[in-house]
């Protein structure tokens, strides 16, 4: 299929980008618009309404808020776009109108939160989206070789897999859509809409969906939106969403995550920070309970996880977290630091200067420090890095680790595999900076069957 490049001005797709639905009830597009033109915004008709609580479920998994439906049914009138998922999916190769606002969806502050770049994680998250299950494997791996060799674009995958369900998908997604449009028009009728604001309310919204299947009676499934819409107004204790990004020990060899994650808790109000909570993660997506001892204020997981380690050691979320599950070996069953979750308020470094006159010097591997003969990672104040072990010290020009931090690899000399490292500043609890790396070692660049996650850090 031949992509066809966009031909919007980059101001109309500013505007349409702002406008999506973000992580507010009403976008700053919508905000700065002229009232006049807002207050002659027609209600959306139940055509309007169908594709644009298609666009909400398959790109963000929730239903619409009003004023983000009536601003996308003005949009699509305006432009007279096709109202239903097959007609869009058609037009999207040669209306540029169409692309522009499918886009516009693809490319929101929303999804940049929800997704990360590797296409397999994402076709998963669609199908989440889209029909409450995680993708099969023939699925997953159909959509994400067409997104990287870039026969589709992720709009045409969502649009395709949104529209393309069989048997019981067939059922939940259009079971999904009704009932975020009941609960959008019981938003806007009981005035509520100023309540479903931010990404708590959105992922609250995601998951009341998520309970949808296939044999779900949507008029007893009322009960559960009356349910939701009551909450709003009495201010409920939504979870705290903290969202991260997800290293694999065998994912390829690449210095991007692979899958996101996200810690949830029950905020503590005046009594600080909740003392358990989930946690979503893994390249097929899990959920975890987490609780913190108050008085040593330690992090545990619940299984699979057999072992973890959280940086900073007392905060909730951390800004980095290893996870250690018990993999079978060689020699038996071992427990393997399987993955490297980090916040995504944490800053990916890309330049080797920003890592200037930095040391860290504790190594772990399998939620344990040590597991190498390196002792530390020193960067002078050029950037240069030095590996020093008991005998001897191994250098890495400059140019070199920014090329390393941008994602070539190396080969690592006392076991010949390859290797890579991500280097992440962050803020610690006392507001000074921290600083991480996560290095991944595997046998192959590849379908990696023999790999190491390991964490460089400050403490």
């Amino acid at each position: 299929m031949k992509i066809i490049p966009k031909v919007a001005s980059f101001a109309s797709l500013a505007l349409l980008l702002a406008a999506c639905g973000g992580s507010s009830t009403e976008t700053p597009a919508l905000k700065s618009a002229p009232q006049a033109m807002r207050s002659a915004a027609a209600e959306p008709t139940s055509a309007d309404t169908l594709v644009v609580q298609s666009l909400y479920m398959g790109f963000f998994g929730r239903p619409a808020d009003p004023a983000g439906l009536i601003f996308w049914s003005a949009a699509l009138r305006d432009r007279n776009i096709p109202t239903t998922l097959p007609e869009l999916s058609a037009a999207y190769s040669n209306n540029a109108d169409v692309r522009v606002i499918v886009e516009a969806f693809a490319g929101s502050e929303e999804s940049r939160s929800l997704y990360v770049d590797n296409n397999a994680s994402y076709i998963n998250a669609i199908y989440l989206n889209a029909f409450n299950r995680n993708a099969e494997a023939a699925g997953r791996e159909f959509w994400s070789k067409a997104l990287d060799s870039g026969q589709v674009t992720r709009a045409q995958a969502v649009l395709a897999i949104l529209g393309g369900g069989q048997n019981d998908d067939a059922l939940v997604t259009p079971k999904k859509i009704q009932a975020a449009t009941v609960l959008t028009s019981l938003l806007a009728s009981n005035q509520l809409a100023p309540y479903y604001s931010g990404d708590r309310a959105n992922e609250a919204a995601r998951a009341l969906l998520g309970t949808i299947t296939a044999t779900t009676d949507i008029a007893v499934f009322r009960t559960e939106i009356d349910a939701f819409i009551a909450s709003l107004a009495a201010n409920p204790l939504f979870p705290t969403i903290s969202r991260y990004v997800g290293y694999h020990y065998l994912q390829d060899i690449s210095n991007a995550p692979v899958y996101a994650a996200n810690f949830s808790q029950v905020t503590g109000g005046v009594v600080g920070p909740a003392n358990n909570g989930k946690l979503t993660y893994g390249v097929t997506p899990q959920t975890v309970a987490w609780s913190r001892d108050p008085a040593t204020r330690v992090l545990t997981f619940g299984a699979p996880v057999v072992a973890s380690v959280n940086l900073p050691a007392t905060a909730v979320p951390p800004a980095v977290s290893m996870l250690c599950t018990v993999v079978p070996g060689v020699n038996g069953d071992v427990s393997k630091s399987t993955d490297v979750l980090v916040a995504r308020s944490a800053t990916q470094l890309l330049d080797a200067a920003e890592l200037a006159g930095q040391t860290l010097a504790v190594y772990r591997e399998d939620c344990a420090v040590g597991g190498s003969h390196l002792r530390s990672f020193v960067f002078d104040a050029a950037g240069n890095g030095t590996f020093a072990s008991d005998t001897s010290v191994l250098s890495l020009e400059a140019k070199l680790v920014t090329k390393t931090l941008n994602g070539q690899w190396l080969r690592d000399l006392s076991t010949g595999k390859y290797l890579v490292f991500s280097a992440y500043r962050y803020k610690r609890d006392d507001g000074t900076t921290g600083y991480a790396i996560v290095q991944h070692l595997g046998n192959h660049l590849t379908g990696v069957s023999d790999g190491v996650l390991a964490v460089w850090s400050q403490e």
